[in-house]
């Protein structure tokens, strides 16, 4: 039986992120982390079903519900919307840590949330051994992507090639910078959609939830 609660987690100049915890059992001892794209919330397929894949694996699973969308953070520069990101996703895990005796971590991030692991793939130490997914990473941005090649990781690359920032010889280039491993799925846009088509959208997500299933140590 799952169980719901918030962490009380505090950002970005004392802000409040806003998050919720699920659990599936007591004293877990692996953690999933969830980060979301701009406007993808971790309750839309993209992020729900690679939670739901964390559940069943017996993970505590953090959903951390930033909202960048609203006029405070568009009114920030882009230094500081930066370090607001950082500062909100580091409190997020290190809440999320000590709020359990976690064994194995598992960073999930879907478009913007892959900038956030980057951010903390480059900065956390405590994060050397945890699994790292990327869902629609945003190759086509030269920083996002120095800091996806920051350090050798286990991860998982998930991206279409109906995504406007896929990009070949760029994904070759994380992949074989890091060691990650990488799933290309045809057709497939960066909503992890097939315009058009539920059935093949249906099964593409079945991919992506095998593939994590498979991935996660």
């Amino acid at each position: 039986m799952k169980t719901f609660d918030v962490l009380d987690i505090t950002g970005y100049r004392g802000l409040p992120v806003p998050n919720s915890m699920v659990r599936v059992v007591e004293n877990a001892v692996r953690l999933a982390v969830i980060f979301p794209g701009l406007r993808y919330t971790t309750s839309m397929p993209g992020c729900y079903y690679p939670g739901l894949v964390m559940l069943f694996k017996g993970a505590d699973v953090l959903n951390v519900d930033y909202d960048y969308t609203k006029p405070e953070f568009q009114a920030l520069s882009d230094g500081e919307q930066s370090r607001r990101i950082e500062a909100d996703a580091s409190a997020a895990v290190r809440t999320a840590l000590s709020a359990g005796k976690y064994e194995k971590i598992t960073l999930i991030g879907k478009s913007l949330g892959t900038i956030v692991l980057g951010q903390l793939l480059a900065a956390e130490p405590v994060l050397k051994d945890a699994d790292f997914i990327w869902l629609t990473p945003v190759l086509r941005s030269p920083p996002a992507q120095q800091a996806m090649k920051s350090r050798p990781h286990h991860g998982l690359f998930v991206i279409g090639t109906a995504d406007t920032q896929y990009d070949g010889s760029k994904l070759t280039e994380v992949v074989q910078s890091t060691g990650a491993e990488s799933l290309v799925l045809p057709g497939v846009d960066h909503g992890l959609e097939i315009p058009g088509d539920v059935p093949g959208t249906i099964r593409a997500m079945e991919t992506i939830a095998r593939r994590i299933d498979d991935f996660v140590r």
